[in-house]
């Protein structure tokens, strides 16, 4: 039953703006009936009723008028004739078509003789000349002309020609029938289009939900080109993603806890030797490995906990401060060397301004510069430029190359290097850089050693 529901409103929904439509378009099609057609209308029906006087006044006996127009429509239900006055000044109507109009289709009861008095009280006298008139009687409005004649007397005598202005409503009723029927038709069109519609939509919700549970085995394929197949191709490519974040996410989960478990078992067996007082070299050797690997593993936990909340940090604890680049990397590069004093260092720092967190920016240049001198062997050579819009550092250690294969990943949070250690910071530089509109890349040198090159947009 819910399902009928939900196709039903669909439906209902579609139908309800093509009625919408379609109402509108009666509304405004009566509006223009109302008052522009039924003005020009009335325009013509005066104008055909002047031109059928005019020939009744070039006619010396005054007949002939109407019978010459009866066929035009406009002229339907008229009547021409005489009023003369008597010695009382009361009119006297002389029907000189010797004929009755044809009967007023809107009222049954028309009275042709009481009109006609009507029409003869705005005679007031005196000479009159094709005075048109406009007035209602009876609920019926009514056009006529009057002038002064001359009619088988020497007396004066007065023309009248007249024509109901019947409404004809044929056109209005034309156009609601037709709404009306478009209506109808539109309501079992509403329901077919409403099928088509809701068919590949209720698909993608079940697609939705196998995504929901992570079911990643068959992608969606409606077939179609219109916007609801464009959304299905859009909905397969973030299955895709979301596939492969998942497997990212397991494969993390599974190093990190692999990588983090080897500290936690060095710990527990130095520690079970010192309780058992068996000791490989000293208590104080073996203190100081738990020591050692304790930092470790807090280096590495912190690097997760640190890389998990850094979307949120950089969206909303972020500062925005001008940062001297060569002052920051001076302060950084006299902590780091007394890390490893066989180092060489070969500095070439120019003055540069850039914009940013300064907390977040050291980060990221402290993980370039650790993982450099883990791998250098005599020599770590750091660069400082301008270059159009970037700041430039170009951090090199002449270790290793990198395999090729592994160059466009070592920024990746899953990363393991050759020796199968596993580290987050490479992939946190990554995140902050690019956060900034920067851009990081890692390049192998020809003869030996890698560059890590950091590009910062300029303030």
């Amino acid at each position: 039953m819910k399902k009928i529901f939900r196709f039903r409103s669909l439906a209902m929904r579609i139908w309800m703006t093509f009625t919408a439509v379609i109402l509108i378009i009666i509304c405004s099609i009566s509006v223009l009936y109302l008052f522009a057609f039924r003005k020009v209308e009335e325009n013509n029906k005066i104008q055909d009723l002047k031109v059928s006087y005019e020939m009744l006044i070039k006619n010396d006996n005054f007949s002939g008028g109407f019978n010459n127009f009866s066929r035009l429509r406009n002229l339907k239900g008229g009547d021409n004739f005489i009023v003369d006055f008597d010695t009382a000044n009361r009119p006297l109507i002389i029907d000189i078509n010797h004929r009755e109009p044809p009967p007023d289709p809107h009222s049954p009861s028309f009275n042709t003789m009481s009109v006609k008095l009507w029409m003869s009280s705005f005679i007031k006298g005196g000479t009159i000349k094709e005075k048109l008139y406009k007035e209602v009687y009876n609920n019926m409005q009514y056009f006529f002309i009057i002038s002064t004649v001359n009619y088988d007397s020497s007396n004066k005598a007065y023309l009248v020609s007249y024509v109901p202005n019947i409404v004809d409503n044929t056109i209005l009723y034309l156009v609601i029938a037709v709404g009306i029927i478009f209506i109808i038709i539109g309501f079992f069109t509403s329901i077919i289009v409403a099928g088509y519609i809701s068919k590949p939509l209720k698909k993608l919700e079940e697609y939705t939900m196998r995504i929901a549970h992570k079911d990643w085995k068959e992608p969606i394929n409606l077939e179609r080109e219109d916007e609801i197949g464009m959304l299905a191709n859009s909905m397969n490519m973030m299955q895709k993603e979301l596939k492969r974040a998942d497997e990212e996410e397991k494969m993390f989960l599974q190093s990190i806890s692999h990588d983090l478990k080897t500290p936690v078992m060095v710990i527990m067996s130095h520690a079970d030797a010192i309780i058992d007082g068996v000791y490989i070299e000293s208590l104080e050797k073996t203190a100081e490995i738990i020591k050692d690997e304790a930092i470790r593993l807090q280096k590495k936990i912190n690097q997760m906990l640190y890389l998990n909340t850094l979307d949120y940090v950089l969206e909303n604890n972020s500062r925005n401060d001008y940062i001297n680049m060569r002052d920051l990397l001076t302060q950084i590069i006299s902590r780091f060397e007394i890390i490893k004093s066989d180092i060489e260092w070969d500095l070439n720092l120019d003055e540069v301004i850039i914009k940013g967190d300064r907390d977040k920016i050291e980060v990221s240049i402290e993980n370039i510069l650790d993982n450099a001198i883990r791998y250098a062997n005599e020599l770590i050579r750091i660069t400082l430029k301008k270059d159009n819009k970037y700041a430039v550092l170009d951090i090199y250690n002449d270790g290793p190359n990198i395999d090729e294969k592994h160059v466009g990943h070592i920024f990746d949070r899953m990363y393991k290097d050759k020796t199968g250690n596993f580290g987050l910071g490479l992939a946190i530089s990554k995140k902050i850089v690019d956060f900034y509109k920067g851009k990081i890349t890692a390049v192998n040198r020809e003869k030996k050693g890698v560059s890590f090159i950091i590009k910062y947009p300029l303030k």
